[in-house]
């Protein structure tokens, strides 16, 4: 049984901002959102938060599915490789 799946999601939610974060600024993330960047640049950095958080909801659905703390331990975030143009 599972005790605290609350703390391996905050765990994996933390391990995807971080992922983020290292590699994209918070105002990039903001320009890029305002399409201040160019076309290109724009959707490669939204194209990497949205590969960022479908490794998240992988990880969630994986610790909710979970039957164990052990198989909860052995959900693990990898960060997807960054796109050109970023």
């Amino acid at each position: 049984m599972i005790i605290n799946r609350e703390d391996y999601l905050i765990e994996i939610r933390g391990r995807c901002r971080d992922a983020i974060t290292e590699k994209i600024a918070d105002f990039e993330q903001a320009n890029a959102a305002l399409g201040i960047y160019e076309p290109a640049r724009c959707e490669a950095i939204k194209s990497y938060i949205a590969a960022c958080r479908n490794e998240y909801l992988r990880c969630k659905a994986l610790i909710l599915a979970a039957t164990t703390n052990d198989e909860a331990d052995a959900v693990q975030f990898v960060a997807p490789s960054v796109p050109e143009n970023l």
